[in-house]
């Protein structure tokens, strides 16, 4: 299903599955020995505690198919290509373009 990994992650999961655990360990957490959000506030899916993802979209968002020819096999989500167009990875984190 589209959505359930934000396209602002894919490029870093492309590069490095291992990203998200690498750059949670960058931020100091007190006595918490882990944290499932990272020194952003994101998860590992790339979203964060109100379900929103670094281009500001919540995950419900990505979900429909913006084709207006239901009789299409074309699927395609607006705001889903536009984010993954615009984040990349850039070794750490992603980051906007």
């Amino acid at each position: 299903m589209r959505g359930k990994y934000s396209p602002t992650v894919s490029r870093a999961y492309m590069q490095d599955q291992d990203w998200h655990r690498k750059f949670c360990n960058l931020a100091p957490h007190g006595d918490v020995v882990y944290s499932p959000y990272d020194p952003e506030g994101y998860d590992s899916y790339g979203y964060d505690k109100n379900e929103m993802d670094r281009a500001g979209n919540y995950e419900h968002e990505y979900y429909p198919n913006d084709n207006p020819d239901w009789d299409s096999e074309d699927d395609y989500n607006w705001k889903y290509d536009s984010a993954y167009d615009d984040w990349v990875f850039d070794g750490v984190k992603p980051v906007r373009k």
